[in-house]
């Protein structure tokens, strides 16, 4: 929807300045720009105007996902200069519990995987980015739940509450590293077994993705574009894993992620 109305307005703002301006050729160029800039503000502007309702519906609400997974594409085309290649898009359940597991290399992760889900789907930052203002509020607004690794109180009620949003049939997107360990290589490189305690006590599904491509967005220059591709693995019954420990479902779930890295 987001990319549409960008793409509306520059149309029709160019249009109107050939119609009612001029329409010699290298004036079209400049009506060009206008437009993108008119719409570059009118998109701002409604995700800043769509703040207010996004705070009193629901977490789960059907347009709220919606409109935010097209930000998030447009946030990827646009603003990151990011062309998400997903591979194995059917293996993400519509319904039921989910937890869902991926290597963690860029801030911008969170980004490639929202815009790829077709469900309310929510993800647990570090706390240092809830300081970034508009982000913070939306992040609240989808139910996302911060991790303050130096307040072991405030981590144990995130787990409680994000226990609970999965039991609800809200998919939780964790990164099992705690954070961006190591840019060197593609792989994740540590295995925590307390990152799957969420799925576990909720009994939910857990699904593993690859993200392949994120460890070079931080180097790049500003204006080169980069594709990213995005592995959905088969998800992971809870049926088969429920007596496993949380260890030993990380060292599983580590093996799959990694493996199309090797």
């Amino acid at each position: 929807m987001i990319t549409f109305i960008f793409f509306a307005i520059i149309a029709a703002v160019t249009a109107v300045l050939s119609i009612f301006v001029t329409s010699t050729w290298y004036f079209i160029l400049l009506w060009l720009v206008c437009g993108i800039v008119a719409s570059g503000v009118t998109i701002f502007l409604l995700i800043v105007l769509m703040m207010p309702m996004m705070k009193v519906t629901k977490k789960d609400w059907v347009f709220k996902y919606w409109f935010l997974k097209g930000a998030a594409r447009f946030c990827n085309l646009f603003a990151l200069g990011l062309n998400v290649k997903v591979i194995g898009k059917k293996n993400i359940p519509k319904t039921g519990k989910l937890t869902i597991y991926a290597n963690h290399k860029s801030q911008l992760d969170p980004f490639v995987i929202m815009s790829q889900i077709n469900r309310p789907l929510a993800f647990t930052p570090k706390i240092s980015i809830y300081k970034v203002p508009i982000l913070a509020q939306y992040m609240d607004y989808v139910g996302c739940l911060p991790i303050d690794r130096n307040d072991n109180r405030r981590t144990a009620k995130t787990m409680i509450e994000a226990v609970k949003q999965v039991e609800n049939g809200h998919a939780m997107l964790i990164f099992p590293e705690g954070g961006i360990l190591d840019r060197s290589t593609e792989e994740m490189v540590d295995v925590k077994g307390g990152a799957y305690k969420i799925g576990m006590k909720a009994g939910s599904d857990f699904l593993p993705m690859t993200i392949v491509g994120a460890s070079t967005l931080g180097t790049r220059k500003w204006y080169q574009r980069r594709t990213v591709r995005l592995i959905v693995h088969k998800p992971i019954k809870y049926e088969n894993v429920k007596d496993l420990s949380t260890l030993e479902l990380g060292e599983m779930i580590f093996e799959i992620i990694n493996r199309p890295l090797k």
